[in-house]
């Protein structure tokens, strides 16, 4: 927080503290990850990181540039966010924002706009997940804990999906427009 060392070294040194004082059980916190998640999203950044420098972003961002029928930071965020809210509920929310983020930052380029207002729709859009148990691992958990079944998720989470992406377009016109 202060900027004494990066990020990466400071949670470190703060994970070796806990443990050397006993507030952290190195056994049972490796025992309670969630290896799945973590091995998808290991695969996921690579993958991301191959959409920016393949060029696959830039074009990408292009076709979709071309496909908006207006012009502003406005619409190209709506896009962005609904872009990510149709996407997330077929894969993990995490790999979406992997997959999006350099999207969006082309898009920002090519659009001569600032990133900002892209990528705080793309992470939105990707955290607006109620129509499935698939795109986020909290939506999953109730469904195993609830007896919820797949299409409990499309009727009860189409009403709230549609009112958060309207709310999330206006908090990001109030915020970064």
């Amino acid at each position: 927080a202060f900027g004494l060392a990066p990020p990466e070294i400071a949670f470190g040194f703060v994970v070796l503290i806990l443990a050397i004082l006993g507030h952290l059980n190195l056994r049972r916190g490796l025992a309670e990850l969630d290896w799945p998640v973590l091995i998808m999203l290991a695969t996921m950044i690579p993958l991301g990181s191959a959409v920016e420098t393949t060029g696959a972003a830039a074009m990408l961002a292009d076709g979709l540039l071309a496909a908006l029928p207006l012009d502003g930071v406005m619409a190209i965020a709506a896009a962005m966010l609904v872009l990510a809210i149709l996407i997330t509920p077929f894969v993990n929310n995490a790999s979406t924002v992997i997959v999006l983020g350099p999207l969006a930052l082309c898009v920002a380029a090519a659009s001569n706009i600032p990133p900002e207002p892209l990528l705080i729709a793309v992470a939105l859009g990707a955290s607006i997940d109620f129509l499935t148990p698939i795109g986020h691992h909290n939506n999953t958990v109730v469904m195993g804990l609830a007896g919820y079944r797949f299409m409990d998720f499309l009727r009860a989470g189409w009403p709230v999906t549609v009112v958060v992406a309207l709310v999330s377009t206006v908090a990001i016109w109030i915020w970064w427009l």
